[in-house]
């Protein structure tokens, strides 16, 4: 115990947060969310953690009150400004911040069609993981070099309506080879259900 205060948000990782898998991708995903256009499931996240941490820093006791703080400074612009701050404080390029375009960008794109229809009952986040790395997102060893263009964006989530022909999955890729071995291990990530299938809640518990 050194006298610090702890708490732990205990989230559902049944399926990918958010959309996005991929160092530049989830980069322009955690942008949008700072301007209010982010992923619902990812929106929430960052909000039951946010609340917490302005309780614990004292400035209210009321969690209510504390979200409605952290959205009024992604209304007003101002949690986007403290990105681009954090982002130049760093030595790196805040324009990004303001203009995704000026990310690394993978020079092919696949999107991936459903086989069949019905309702997305589970998505395999390893298998998504594999894909991504296989792409060249992540490390195998730790002598890879990481693409940070490559990634995999979801189209898709549990609970959604899925027809014969629908893009499920939009790869971006700058090697043909890694693509191709990508798209094999992603066959399979998708489970359907012809009965609605209802996600599981995203926060399961809160340790104080």
């Amino acid at each position: 115990n050194v006298g610090r205060k702890t708490m732990a948000v205990v989230s559902n990782m049944e399926e990918p947060l958010g959309f996005a898998v991929g160092n530049a991708l989830e980069v322009i995903e955690a942008i949008n969310t700072l301007k209010g256009n982010g992923p619902k499931d990812l929106l929430e996240l960052c909000l039951e953690l946010g609340a917490h941490m302005v309780i614990g820093a004292g400035i209210t006791e009321d969690k209510d009150e504390a979200m409605k703080m952290l959205m009024e400074v992604i209304d007003n612009g101002k949690a986007l400004d403290k990105l681009a701050e954090l982002v130049k404080n760093q030595g790196g390029d805040e324009k990004a911040v303001y203009d995704t375009s000026l990310l690394p960008q993978a020079s092919m794109i696949h999107e991936v069609k459903a086989e069949t229809e019905g309702y997305v009952s589970a998505i395999h986040c390893e298998q998504v993981g594999v894909s991504a790395m296989v792409l060249g997102g992540g490390r195998e060893t730790k002598e890879s070099v990481i693409d940070l263009a490559v990634g995999i964006v979801l189209n898709k989530k549990v609970g959604d309506i899925v027809k014969t022909g629908d893009t499920i999955a939009t790869f971006y890729a700058n090697d043909a080879i890694k693509l191709q071995n990508a798209l094999q291990r992603f066959e399979g990530a998708y489970e359907f259900s012809t009965e609605i299938a209802i996600p599981k809640k995203l926060i399961r518990t809160v340790i104080n």
